[in-house]
C-alpha cells in the first residue's frame, strides 16, 4: 500500500487505489454501489457458476474481490472526472465539487 495525496483520472489508478482504500471505511455512496455490484452478481449466473468451479475458498475471495473492484471502478468512472487523495481519504471530483469515497486511518 502507498497512498500518497494526488489527483487521477485513470481507471488503473483508481484500482489500484480502491484496492488500498478497501481497508478503510466506506462512505454510504461506495456502501450502496457494492451492495447494488453484490445484488447483480447474485444474479449473474456466468459468475456463479466459474465462483462455484473454484476449490479454494481463496481463490473464491479473490474472485469476488476483483470482480467487485472492477465494477466499482466503471460506475466511479462514469459518476466522477477525477480522483484526489488527500489526508488519507479518496474523493471523486465533479464540476460541482468533490465526495468522500473512502476514508483510511493510516497511523
Amino acid at each position: 500500500m502507498y497512498i500518497k495525496d494526488q489527483i487521477f483520472k485513470d481507471e488503473d489508478t483508481l484500482l489500484e487505489m480502491l484496492f488500498d482504500f478497501s481497508l478503510g471505511t466506506s462512505s454510504s455512496l461506495i456502501q450502496q454501489m457494492i451492495a447494488d455490484i453484490d445484488n447483480d452478481l447474485l444474479g449473474n449466473d456466468a459468475y456463479i457458476k466459474y465462483r462455484d468451479s473454484l476449490q479454494d475458498e481463496d481463490d473464491r475471495t479473490e474472485l469476488y474481490t476483483e470482480e467487485r473492484d472492477l465494477r466499482l471502478a466503471e460506475k466511479l468512472m462514469q459518476q466522477f472526472g477525477s480522483f484526489a487523495i488527500s489526508n488519507s481519504k479518496l474523493y471523486g471530483i465533479k464540476k460541482d465539487g468533490k465526495e468522500l469515497l473512502y476514508e483510511i486511518d493510516l497511523y
